[in-house]
């Protein structure tokens, strides 16, 4: 009977050690990209209509990440695994890959999400094959998985 009594103490001990925080971040760094032209020095917020937008990464199928009639604002999931993340733009007949150069840190969310990327663009971290992105402009360089509901990366000027 004692120990019976022993091994319900241990359990209930046991059991009263473990966690039920559940993690509320999200834990995925993507990267907010804001569509500009600009037309005799005029800056302006652009929408590009029928856009279809796919990832490309080294080793991967193709995955497909938009498919819209019009936006103005994408969020870009970055390669964790490699310093390059490639886009294909194709919008009514034209097409165009970004490449994204970027470094990448692990850095602790909390202990009940676990770890998260900290991703740090360079000072010209673009390149584009096609002709749809002029220039671009980084506002912020660093991507992390706290995402404020104001926060642009990057400007891409079509």
């Amino acid at each position: 009977m004692k120990t019976q009594l022993l091994y319900l103490v241990l359990i209930l001990l046991l059991s009263s050690c473990t966690t039920t925080e559940l993690c509320e971040e999200d834990s995925i760094s993507e990267l907010v990209a804001v569509f500009k032209t600009e037309t005799g020095g005029e800056l302006k917020d652009t929408f590009l209509a029928d856009l279809h937008i796919y990832g490309i990464r080294e080793g991967q199928a193709t995955w497909f990440l938009y498919d819209s009639d019009s936006l103005s604002e994408i969020l870009l999931p970055l390669d964790p695994h490699n310093d390059l993340s490639s886009f294909v733009f194709l919008a009514k007949g034209f097409s165009d890959t970004l490449t994204l150069v970027h470094s990448s840190e692990d850095y602790l969310i909390s202990f009940s999400c676990g770890f998260g990327k900290l991703f740090t663009l360079p000072e010209d971290p673009a390149a584009y094959e096609g002709g749809m992105i002029k220039k671009d402009t980084v506002l912020n360089p660093v991507i992390s998985t706290s995402l404020e509901e104001d926060e642009t990366h990057i400007w891409l000027y079509f």
